[in-house]
Formats: C-alpha cells, structure tokens, sequence
C-alpha cells in the first residue's frame, strides 16, 4: 500500500468501527447479542491509501499473470460493476466476454461455461472456494466487491491450483480458467450506506441495503486500515414462481504497511435463504416441487503477508479458511406434508506460498498450493456424501522479454495431485477409494507476444495438460478400457491499437480434451478397497473471438463482442459423434457495454444476446426439442453523482431485462424463466 496526503481533515467516530467489528450484523440478523460500544475517540485522518496489488503488473498482486495471459483477462473495477449494476456475481458473470451462464431451479442452480463448456475455479481473497461455489457467491453482495478478474490465458499457471478441489467423483477435467474476486479494501476514512428496491413485472418489491466503514491511519513508514460492513438482501417472490430469497452478510478486513512488509485479513459471514424455482413444464403446468435451503450459510476467512525483499525479490504468504452449511428442505406444494430437512456442510483451508523475481527483462513466478476440502451430508443428487481431499501443487514459470521489449516469451510447468482421504456416495460403500493418490495434473504452457509495429501485436497461448492413471488408483471403466486425459488449448490474438477509441482484437481459441473422465455411480472391490467405475469421452471446441474497446474524449466508452463457436462436439467410448452447436450450446454470443458521462452523470446501457440450442441433460435425463436461450437483452441505467452538503452521494436509477424477454437457459423439471423487467433506484452516500 502507498500513501498520499489528503488536504481535507475528517473527524471520525472509532467507536463505530470498533462496535461493527465486536457484534457485526447484530442489527440485520436480529441476534441475541448486544451491541458493543466505546466512548467516541476523535481521530484526525489524513490519509489516502492506494492500493498496488491491483495493479496486473506488480509484484505484490497475489494474481498477476504472465504478459501473454493478459490478452485472455478480463477485468470488472469497482466503477465497471457500478456502470452495469449487476443483480449478484453471476448477473455480472453474464456480461463477461464469451461467457454464458445457465440458470436452473435446482439443488445446483448457476452453470457457467466459457467459450461453450469447461470449468472455472473460483477464488475469493485468496479463498479457494468448493464447488459449492453457485450456492455461496450468489449471496456475496456486490457493494462487497472491489474487483473481479476473469482470467481464461491458458499460459496463467500461478494463481491456483489445474483441477477442482473436493471429492473425487466430481469430474477429473482440468479447470479452463480463474474468476478471482476482490473484496473492498478501504483507500480512506469514511462512511458509506446504500440503500435501493426494486419491483419486477407481477413480484414482490425487493430490497437491498447496506453499510460499510472504514479507518484509514498511520504516516509513510507505517500505516493501514480496518473497515466493516453489514448488508442485508430481501427478494421475496410470489409462490407461483417460488424463486425468493434473502441473505444478511457481514464482513470485517484490516490491513498494514510497514515499509517492505505488508498484511491484510479478511472476514466473512453470511447467512440466508434460496428458493429453488418451480419449472414451467412444456404443457404449461407448474412443477409442484417445494425445494428451497434454509439456512444457507458461508463463513470465510482469508489472510496474506508480503515481503518485498528487495527491488528484485517479493514473497506472498496466504492462508484461507471457509465453512459452508446448508439445511435442505424438499417439500411440495401438492401435499401438505414435511418432509424431513436434509443438512450438508462443507470445510475448505489452504496456503499458498509464490515468489516473483525480476532481474531486467527477466520474471519468475514461483508458487506451492494446498487445499483441503472434506463434506459430508446429502448434497445435491445424491443422498449421501463423505469425502476428504487434499490437492497439492506447485508451478514455475519464466518471462523474458527480447529485442528491447519487441518480443516476449514465456514457458512454465505446474503440477497438482489430489489425494484421496476418503471418499464415498454410499454408506454402503463407505470405504471407496480411501487414502490413494489420484493421477497427478500435469501442466505445460508456452507464450509469445511480438509487438509487431506499434499498432498491432500478435499473441499466442498453447497449454498441454495430462491426467494419466496409476496403479494403486486404478480408473477403471465397466465396459471397455480408459486412457490417460489430456487437454490441449491453443489461443491466438491480434490486437490493433489504432487509437484510445479503437482497439480491435481478435482471437482463434481450440481446445481439445482427449478421454475426459467423468465417475459412474457404480463400484467394483480391488484389494480390498471399493472403487468408482469411470466412463470417458473426447471433446472438441473451435471458435473466434472480436472485442471492440475504445473510448473517446468527449465521455462515452464502448466494449462489444462477438464469440462463434466452429466446433463444439463430442466423441464417446463408441465412437458416437455428437454436435453440441445449437444443441446443448449456443453457437453465437453477443456483449455490449455502453457509457458516458457529462457533468455529474452517467448513463449506461448493456445488452447480451444468445443463440438458440435445444437440449439440456440434468439428473432428470436429457430434455430434447426444449428452446433455450434465444434471447437479447438490454439493461440500462442513470447515476447522478451529487453533494449533499460535505456528503457525497450517487443515484442510480436502473432497469433490467427492458424488453420483458421471457427467456430459460435450461431445462429441467421445465423451464425457469428470467424474472423480466426490472426497475429499481438505489442511493449511496458517503461521509
């Protein structure tokens, strides 16, 4: 953290700091305990911290990626999440470039595919998050965040770890990329609430608010923050629809720089409630299913320490925390019965050490993971869940830039091994697959970006992953014979920077995952220990890529896109070739983000259209001849930013889904339909 001096003088009640911290969310979740609270100390603030750890650059961001892997990032700043005033994560998710995000009334509601499949790893201040991961982030408030990061280069290996974390019949594929999110993190002394509502066409008004402080303190040798927050959600939803849902959410971090040392906490707790919506089936009833958790709760806790060494040597240390619960209840609304409540939780820890040097035109990342992930309770589809894991990895990595910086290249090997504690969906078969070793992640990534003139520069991304077999494990089919995974992802881009207000680029992207692994419910004893049976498949995507950027002097600035997938099939064990364009993926996306700002306005407008597919598989089987997606959809809003005497305040005023398109991206026990038009008003006002 650096720090810069402030000519304005605030007079700040420590007190209210301290009594957020001591007895958070005391006011929203009604707890029985009492607020705390200290005799007013009045402390004269000086002080403006800017945060480098943002910068994609820096030694000292935890997720800086290789030069190569940042043609394939994507960056949401706090102002971008403000201009586009998302309803949660995955409302924001789904304006990301070549993304799509699916939407169930499920026990797993949220899917998200980039580029037409494969799997993000989601990671929360350092937090590795389980794949629990749909149920926790769709209650983190966005006030919350600073930042989020979608990283895609196939050439970032330092951030976490190539597969997912948690039991081992959760698919072996390796990850396709990082949506990393930053909490907020304090740059000065202040106070801010929010508050809004909001109304959709034929539903209950919902409201949101939301308060946040923060101390900012100390002098150039030493100094530092500690905020709080405490928000509260309420989005009721009429029974015919049963999609409500509430949260109340707390969260604590602090902060120090003293000289080449740094450290920063955070915690988070949450607690609420998530319907799941009834389908709309192809005869127009109603599903009857009463399901819905409650309560839905995630605790997280995640602390870092920095070490710049000298100019050529920086160290991160981090450790993460998080506890997931969640009480199920599947009743139904043809029967007055209830039924017993089904209660899952989840523990994930991990630690992560990495070391960046830089001597010249020369970078090395170097970095060692663990997370341990075990849960147990019935989940999802299945009435029984234990498990235990652990997977361990470490990456290395060069950068070196030649010919004065006209060419960069860069190569690194990461290596992940999941260990199985234990692991069963069987009481019956409690002992699978306990204390082996599954087949280590293999990971070899290359890049190259040549700055061809001064206007345009070429990229180019190749990553080489394997997941072979071994002995004491043995990954075993029922039928025939399995071969060792591998994926290959290849990305190519062209970016021309013809001028600040336009800045084409486009990219060729394939990737192949040959023998894709995906664990059968059935088991088979082999030395006395009970093992999954195993089935496989290949897979093959193709497409392009074009993002247009730019923005012009007079205030408005642009982002649009255009993702066409070539190739998007399957290959069983049989030989069965399966064409998932307009099948079970849409074969064309579209993004648009537009702003601009005059005086003290801005005004935005965003709109994501996506092609028609007809198929959607789920634990029901697989639904056909079922239209999905087919949609455009506009949302626009109007902030005012103002003074309010020595208070800043901001006014949005926001609509969602504008034209009322009632659209479904999957297809399950029927169809669940977006909301439609929104509209809605939100205040901030900062002391």
């Amino acid at each position: 953290m650096k720090m810069s001096k402030n000519s304005n003088t605030k007079t700040v009640a420590i007190s209210f700091v301290a009594a957020l911290v001591l007895s958070p969310l005391s006011a929203l979740a009604a707890a029985d305990t009492t607020a705390s609270s200290l005799d007013p100390v009045n402390v004269t603030a000086s002080t403006i911290l800017e945060h480098d750890y943002l910068d994609p650059q820096s030694p000292s961001n935890p997720y800086r990626v290789e030069t190569t892997a940042q043609a394939g990032t994507e960056i949401f700043t706090e102002k971008d999440i403000q201009n586009l005033a998302p309803k949660d994560v995955f409302d924001l998710l789904e304006k990301a470039v070549g993304l799509d995000i699916t939407y169930q009334g499920r026990k797993s509601p949220f899917f998200v595919n980039d580029r037409g499949g494969g799997s993000f790893t989601y990671i929360i201040d350092g937090a590795i998050l389980p794949s629990t991961s749909n149920r926790i982030l769709q209650k983190i408030p966005m006030s919350a965040i600073e930042q989020i990061d979608i990283v895609r280069g196939s050439t970032s290996l330092p951030i976490g770890p190539s597969i997912n974390i948690g039991s081992s019949n959760s698919g072996s594929g390796l990850n396709t990329g990082f949506i990393v999110i930053r909490t907020k993190q304090p740059k000065k002394t202040s106070l801010i609430l929010t508050g809004g509502a909001e109304k959709a066409v034929d539903q209950p008004t919902a409201n949101h608010e939301s308060i946040y402080t923060s101390f900012v303190f100390g002098s150039s040798d030493f100094n530092g923050y500690i905020g709080g927050m405490m928000s509260g959600m309420e989005r009721p939803s009429k029974e015919t629809w049963f999609d409500g849902q509430n949260a109340q959410a707390k969260m604590v971090n602090a902060g120090i720089n003293a000289g080449r040392f740094s450290a920063k906490a955070m915690i988070y707790d949450d607690s609420g409630r998530f319907e799941m919506q009834r389908g709309v089936k192809i005869d127009g009833s109603l599903d009857t299913s009463k399901w819905y958790y409650d309560p839905i709760t995630t605790h997280i806790f995640t602390t870092d320490a920095t070490v710049q060494w000298d100019e050529h040597h920086t160290s991160i240390l981090s450790y993460f925390r998080t506890n997931y619960d969640q009480t199920e209840h599947d009743d139904s609304f043809a029967s007055a019965t209830v039924t017993a409540a089904k209660h899952y939780y989840e523990d994930t820890s991990g630690s992560s050490f990495r070391h960046n040097i830089h001597y010249g035109d020369t970078k090395v990342m170097l970095g060692f993971q663990r997370a341990n992930d075990a849960g147990f309770g019935p989940e999802t589809n299945s009435n029984y869940r234990r498990f235990d894991t652990t997977v361990k990895g470490y990456s290395a990595s060069v950068e070196q830039k030649l010919f004065e910086g006209n060419v960069i290249l860069d190569g690194g090997y990461r290596q992940d091994t999941k260990h199985i504690t234990n692991s069963s969906t069987s009481a019956a078969n409690n002992s699978a697959n306990n204390d082996v070793d599954m087949a280590p992640a293999k990971i070899y990534a290359l890049g190259a970006k040549w700055y061809v003139t001064p206007t345009y520069n070429l990229t180019g991304r190749y990553y080489h992953g394997s997941q072979g077999t071994m002995g004491d494990f043995d990954v075993r089919s029922q039928t025939g014979t399995l071969d060792p995974e591998t994926q290959k992802r290849l990305e190519t881009s062209l970016e021309a920077n013809f001028s600040k207000a336009f800045t084409p680029m486009l990219t060729w992207f394939d990737i192949k995952i040959d023998n894709y692994k995906t664990a059968t419910t059935n088991t088979y004893v082999q030395n006395g220990e009970t093992l999954y049976y195993y089935t496989q498949s290949d897979l093959h995507r193709q497409g392009i890529e074009l993002l247009l950027k730019g923005k012009f002097d007079f205030g408005t600035s642009y982002k649009a896109s255009w993702t066409h997938m070539v190739t998007n099939e399957s290959v069983s064990s049989t030989g069965v070739v399966t064409d998932n364009n307009a099948l079970s993926n849409p074969v064309n996306l579209y993004t648009l983000a537009l702003s601009h700002e005059w005086d003290q306005y801005r005004a935005n407008l965003s709109a994501k259209k996506e092609s028609l597919w007809t198929s959607s598989t789920s634990a029901m089987g697989t639904a056909t001849n079922v239209p999905l997606g087919d949609f455009t959809r506009f949302d626009a809003n109007l902030i005012r930013e103002l003074k309010l005497g020595s208070i800043d305040a901001r006014l949005t005023f926001y609509g969602r889904n504008l034209t009322n398109e009632q659209y479904a991206t999957r297809y399950t026990t029927g169809y669940y339909y977006d909301r439609g038009r929104t509209f809605g008003a939100e205040i901030t006002m900062e002391f």
